[in-house]
């Protein structure tokens, strides 16, 4: 019998300089530790939103999410045996806050990178620590949205994707993304000239008045022929947004991926796919990607 799989999400939160940062390490006076902020995830709830909700709710402060730096797996006691336990951690650039002690969390001090790897008492946090140290961190946010769910195959067939709507599942996905763009901090908004695509930002555009541009070139029709065009204007456009975000239908969103990483010294991955609801997000400096990471819609 397989055993069951706690997933959790933390992260580094630094502050200052990002060549020679502070990182902020937590007390728990439950384990007498010091570690890494982390938490556990809510049922349903994308990771990237439980580390971003971990962080403030253990340091007081608010983050802003970065690159990935790993994931840590490992054997937990649970009700009734064991359980094995994963946690993701992001680096994630301080915006401000205050501590304030709590029951799980004492403590807080912020730290140089060398004295928190010193600090730590478990040799995951060190290495998590170990990746933020080879990291960039002076990035900022770029996603790449496929729509989610529309009509049924059958249905689909008879009419074009210029007139396609979001469908129950597909409406479910687009409420799912608000929290993870919130967490992100999205500021800028641009989707395929498609009811879809459209759709897909309508709730989040709703829930902070930001307003969705459409875009024709990002299109299917628009797109063909026209790929680093488009790129080099979404490079631009990411380059003085704090964090944009591009929805469009499959076929783009991976050409778009493609294209943008020829002009980057991080190459892109060689599978772009992502399943319907699902994105990618990008980090960059000043429109050259630096870091790619695939996410699935939260269940």
């Amino acid at each position: 019998m397989s055993r069951p799989t706690i997933l959790a999400a933390g992260g580094v939160l630094w502050r200052g300089s990002a060549t020679d940062p502070e990182v902020a390490l937590v007390h728990r006076p439950r384990y007498d530790d010091e570690s890494l902020p982390k938490g556990k995830a809510k049922p349903g709830e994308h990771l990237l939103v439980t580390a971003v909700r971990e962080m403030t709710e253990e340091t007081g402060y608010a983050p802003r999410i970065g690159p990935y730096l790993g994931t840590v797996r490992y054997r937990v006691s649970s009700r009734g045996g064991s359980a094995n336990k994963a946690v993701s951690y992001w680096s994630m650039r301080c915006l401000g806050g205050e501590f304030r002690a709590s029951r799980e969390v004492d403590r807080m001090d912020w730290v140089s990178l060398h004295a928190a790897r010193s600090r730590v008492t478990s040799a995951s946090d060190r290495a998590v620590l170990d990746a933020f140290a080879q990291t960039r961190r002076d990035t900022e946010p770029l996603l790449l949205v496929r729509h989610g769910e529309t009509t049924s195959p059958a249905r689909r067939l008879k009419s074009s994707s210029a007139s396609q709507r979001l469908n129950r599942s597909g409406r479910d996905q687009a409420a799912a993304l608000v929290p993870v763009l919130e967490g992100l901090g999205v500021t800028d908004l641009i989707s395929a000239d498609l009811p879809s695509c459209v759709d897909m930002l309508a709730p989040f555009a709703a829930a902070t008045g930001l307003t969705v541009r459409r875009e024709g070139l990002l299109t299917r029709a628009g797109f063909a022929g026209n790929e680093q065009e488009v790129a080099d204007g979404v490079r631009r456009q990411a380059a003085i947004s704090e964090a944009l975000v591009v929805c469009g239908e499959q076929p783009v969103i991976t050409g778009l991926l493609t294209a943008l990483g020829r002009g980057s010294q991080t190459p892109p991955p060689r599978e772009t796919a992502v399943s319907k609801g699902g994105w990618w997000l990008l980090h960059h400096y000043e429109g050259a990607i630096t870091a790619y990471e695939r996410h699935d819609p939260a269940a």
